[in-house]
């Protein structure tokens, strides 16, 4: 089932990338072919299992099992294939622990997130150059920031990881706990209001953070998130989008709502006309907005908590 094929050509892409599928072929079919514009050298896929009570499930996962000869170029792939639902939260977090067990780095791209081909070259060339450089854990391909711009360099450093297509490496995933281990003694230290510094996004972290703790939340994102901000690490994001989510059509698990990033345009960057900051040091203004703009509860759901605590005597 791991077996990896291998192709005895030439490599033309050398940074191994990580497709994760599940039961949408044709989202995984239009990534699949960005993927092979670039003709990466080595490409890992893995695939969940159907879910047991959803009969279309087993019919999808198969037609993405069979996308996998769509794979026509010289390169060596390795294929992680789920029997059962794993589920989003294990499914997608072992495959990375998978994938990290056997590269130094690499990118990683969902099914619903559809790559700019310049993305693959901009993760390559900060990936070589901050490979050494442990604070940078996170290199994110998309830019949620409605058009505005954090500087006159091509990307900027933040302290939020956007995950709809990504890359890091291995000595920073290897920080990653999936259980969150250690986040009752972050929560009781003030950690978030230590990072966070608009109120209505700390509700907002509090939230996910602890639903994901308890496993309210089937994810594997935020304890990335957690993991980031434990260890004080810096992401860095394009100034301009460089890949956009396809799946807010109501096929996705977390997808479902459409958003205004949604099917977001995309623009190449020009590999040879990348600037880089002078400094690593992330851009307060752009956190700032990202808290204010991009991650708040709701405002019914605010009221609501705002009542409780004001029937409840609390500050």
């Amino acid at each position: 089932m791991n077996e990896p094929t291998h192709y005895t050509k030439e490599k033309i892409f050398d940074v191994p990338v990580l497709f994760l599928l599940f039961n949408r072929p044709s989202h995984a079919s239009e990534v699949l072919n960005r993927i092979r514009l670039l003709k990466p050298a080595e490409l890992f896929i893995a695939v969940d299992g159907p879910r047991p009570d959803r009969r279309d499930d087993q019919e999808n996962v198969q037609q993405c099992l069979e996308l996998l000869n769509d794979v026509d170029w010289p390169c060596t792939v390795r294929k992680l294939v789920r029997e059962h639902n794993l589920g989003c939260k294990k499914a997608v977090s072992s495959a990375i622990d998978w994938f990290f067990d056997q590269v130094d780095y690499g990118i990683i791209l969902e099914d619903d997130c559809l790559p700019d081909p310049s993305f693959f070259e901009f993760c390559k060339i900060t990936l070589i150059k901050y490979r050494d450089n442990y604070e940078v854990m996170h290199i994110g391909g998309s830019n949620v920031y409605k058009k505005k711009v954090w500087s006159e360099d091509t990307y900027f450093f933040s302290i939020i990881p956007h995950i709809w297509g990504w890359a890091t490496w291995r000595r920073a995933w290897k920080l990653y706990d999936v259980t969150m281990d250690g986040y009752p003694q972050f929560k009781d230290s003030f950690g978030i209001e230590k990072i966070v510094t608009y109120t209505p996004s700390i509700s907002y972290w509090r939230v996910a953070f602890d639903n994901t703790y308890t496993s309210v939340i089937d994810t594997w994102d935020y304890q990335w998130v957690y993991t980031i901000w434990k260890n004080k690490g810096l992401c860095v994001i394009p100034n301009q989008n460089l890949v956009t989510n396809i799946g807010f059509d109501g096929t996705g698990t977390h997808t479902l709502v459409k958003t205004d990033v949604a099917n977001m345009p995309t623009t190449s960057i020009i590999s040879n006309q990348i600037k880089h900051p002078p400094l690593v040091k992330v851009n307060e203004a752009a956190v700032v907005y990202a808290f204010r703009k991009l991650y708040r509860l709701p405002s019914w759901f605010q009221n609501k908590i705002h009542g409780l605590k004001k029937r409840l005597n609390i500050k």
